[in-house]
């Protein structure tokens, strides 16, 4: 070999370290780009479902208030057939609502809701069980707390200020 010539060597092996470069960069590229693209996809998915959450729950919150305010209604008077007909209603929905927030909620939002759904039944039946001695005001003034601990506790689980 003359001096200042290249062995071929040389050129042969920087062509395959380019080569090699290239594809390596290629596939790091693809790897990153299916890495953003599954983040973003979860992303979308987790957005999905807490707006599902978010309207389920505020669905049984609503129906929560109205049965509430029915039923407070009907401790102190006789109620007439539309009422006992829209108590019947509010129950079945829910109950509906409280199915479809087991469902779809988190454990810690299907616990809540269950128990929530509970204490609101066990004190009303315990107001009928004996409407003369119960405290009707504390009573009431317990279903609206119950309502109210339940909703923060959707707002702490739900992200929602």
């Amino acid at each position: 070999m003359q001096s200042g010539q290249v062995s071929i060597w040389v050129p042969i092996l920087v062509g395959l370290i380019g080569v090699l470069g290239v594809v390596l960069g290629q596939l790091v590229t693809a790897w990153r780009e299916r890495s953003r693209e599954a983040s973003a996809s979860r992303r979308a998915d987790d957005i999905y479902w807490r707006d599902k959450r978010l309207e389920a729950s505020l669905a049984l919150l609503v129906t929560m208030n109205a049965w509430r305010e029915l039923v407070v209604d009907t401790w102190c008077d006789s109620p007439d057939d539309a009422i006992l007909a829209d108590l019947h209603d509010t129950v079945i929905a829910m109950s509906d609502q409280l199915a479809t927030l087991k469902l779809i909620g988190t454990d810690s939002i299907r616990t809540a809701a269950t128990t929530a759904v509970d204490d609101l039944f066990a004190t009303s039946a315990a107001v009928r069980a004996a409407p003369t001695t119960a405290d009707h005001p504390q009573a009431s003034r317990h279903l609206s707390a119950t309502i109210h601990t339940l909703r923060e506790h959707l707002r702490h689980s739900l992200s929602i200020p």
